[in-house]
């Protein structure tokens, strides 16, 4: 079959439309940096595409929230150190003060510095960063540690001890009521312990109040006999309040850092200061000793104190642990980010090289075509007469 001037016309036309789109293409590309500019590229890499974009987002959105977490975590740590030094001192302060060789002003300067590390306490532990109090638990916003207004007398200078009184029956015939013997009295000393008072005001139910000495934490216990020939002992658990109050919550604040994986990223103050040790009153404990020149009292707060110190240090190690666990968390998150980036790219990404050299090859073939074209279309019957 012989070819007509319009068939070789058409053909031509046609090669030069596919590769004016070739030409095209390698120049998006080229622009891009991209293989896969729109779905029609390359239809089946579509789906690793997106796949592979939806992973690296996600791995994003860890990455970011495992920082995050670090970065309280670190924030959490110089707070705690401070609060572990803080601790320290007092131990140091406790020692110094039963030494025989100590003056009654020395122990009161020794209060005076107490009281100063006290307030250091109470400042580190409502610690805040961004304008959220890193020991409230979820209640970020509210200022976790307060003086207790209910504490009796003012809680930089409290009176030694804090009284706890039980309602106890009234003797069932005559006037006699006894504490611990056969006499009867309405108030007794307990050495080491503390004084028991008895208020008959109320004919209806006596209060049984005890005091107790600087430092005393624990059992009281004393029988008390309303009619001589009966006796009821009467036990108070002695729990004294805090001079200080806890405002935060025990909620924990948990992050994501990596699929169906939660980590708890914060330390709410009452773990941290008030269990299982409340190391507020065993620093006020220590005050109240110093100031009532009460060594005895003091030599008591030496364990405790080093107690509270191990708490601070257990729950520093905690978070430790924790901040190493993000950290391990972020490099694996990291390493999956670029094994998808790789992966993407694969079926995304243009050779840069290779595609501007196509594009160099496609371009002098358009323009061949388009001169064979050219001269095609001006051909006529008369150059074959």
């Amino acid at each position: 079959m012989k070819a007509t001037q319009v068939t070789t016309y058409r053909s031509l036309q046609n090669f030069l439309d596919r590769t004016s789109d070739r030409l095209s293409t390698l120049q998006l590309q080229a622009a891009t940096g991209k293989k896969l500019n729109r779905p029609s590229d390359d239809p089946t890499a579509i789906s690793p595409v997106l796949s592979a974009r939806t992973q690296i987002q996600a791995s994003d959105r860890y990455i970011e929230t495992i920082a995050t977490g670090l970065d309280r975590i670190n924030n959490m740590d110089g707070y705690l150190d401070g609060i572990g030094n803080t601790m320290i001192r007092l131990k140091e302060i406790a020692i110094a003060a039963v030494n025989g060789a100590v003056s009654d002003q020395d122990l009161q300067t020794y209060a005076e510095e107490v009281k100063q590390l006290r307030q250091s306490l109470i400042a580190d532990a409502n610690a805040q960063v961004d304008g959220k109090y890193l020991f409230a638990g979820f209640s970020e916003k509210t200022e976790p540690f307060s003086l207790n207004p209910d504490y009796p007398g003012n809680p930089d200078y409290p009176a030694a001890g804090v009284a706890q009184s039980v309602a106890v029956a009234p003797p069932l015939s005559g006037p006699a009521v006894l504490l611990d013997g056969d006499t009867p009295v309405t108030s007794l000393v307990v050495p080491n312990q503390g004084t028991w008072t008895l208020d008959t005001t109320n004919p209806a139910e006596y209060a049984l109040t005890f005091t107790p000495v600087p430092g005393f934490v624990g059992n009281a216990s004393i029988s008390y006999t309303p009619t001589g020939d009966i006796a009821d002992a009467v036990t108070i658990d002695y729990s004294p309040p805090s001079p200080v109050l806890y405002n935060g919550d025990q909620s924990d604040v948990q992050f994501e850092i990596a699929p169906n994986e939660l980590i708890t990223v914060n330390l709410t103050g009452q773990s941290l200061m008030m269990e299982p040790n409340d190391i507020f009153s065993i620093v006020t404990n220590l005050i109240e000793a110093l100031e009532s020149k009460d060594q005895t009292a003091v030599q008591g707060l030496i364990d405790p104190l080093e107690d509270a110190a191990n708490q601070i240090r257990g729950e520093r190690s905690l978070k430790g642990n924790i901040g190493k666990r993000l950290e391990v968390a972020g490099s694996q998150m990291e390493k999956i980010k670029i094994d998808m980036e790789a992966f993407r790219s694969r079926f995304e990404d243009a050779d840069i090289i290779e595609t501007i050299t196509q594009l160099q090859q496609q371009e002098q073939s358009f323009q061949a075509a388009l001169s064979v074209t050219g001269r095609v279309s001006s051909l006529s019957i008369l150059d074959y007469i």
